[in-house]
């Protein structure tokens, strides 16, 4: 009888992890969230918390291929598609992270972010998320 009440709490657990899992994708909630860009050439971050040096609400882009691309990371605040707030790592060389620009933003305001490559005034496919201050 434990055997089975052992396996039942398992396949239980399991089947909450599972649906956690699956329920929050698209969608980051707090802390610090890291996306690639689709051409794999750099990333962009977001940083809901302050935390030490870094502030709250924040964004930064980080170059990581020496391919002639750079990285631009952008927020959207109100799904319109016009940009809010932007970083990019233009006229630098590959391992270079923007600093971090950070602004207020109301606490649980879901907000999407972009990851672009970009050369000079050309831009690659981006790729997003949306996350929550």
């Amino acid at each position: 009888m434990k055997t089975r009440r052992t396996a039942i709490r398992a396949l239980v657990t399991g089947a909450c992890a599972i649906g956690l899992a699956v329920g929050l994708q698209g969608q980051a909630w707090a802390g610090s969230v890291t996306i690639y860009a689709p051409n794999g050439a750099g990333s962009a971050t977001w940083n809901a918390d302050p935390s030490g040096s870094i502030p709250g609400d924040a964004i930064r882009a980080c170059d990581t291929k020496s391919d002639g691309w750079g990285i631009e990371t952008a927020l959207d605040y109100n799904y319109d598609g016009v940009i809010d707030r932007s970083v990019d790592t233009r006229g630098h060389t590959a391992g270079y992270c923007s600093p971090w620009k950070g602004g207020d933003l109301r606490e649980g305001k879901s907000v999407r972010m972009y990851v672009t490559p970009v050369k000079g005034g050309s831009y690659g496919p981006s790729t997003y998320i949306d996350v929550v201050a």
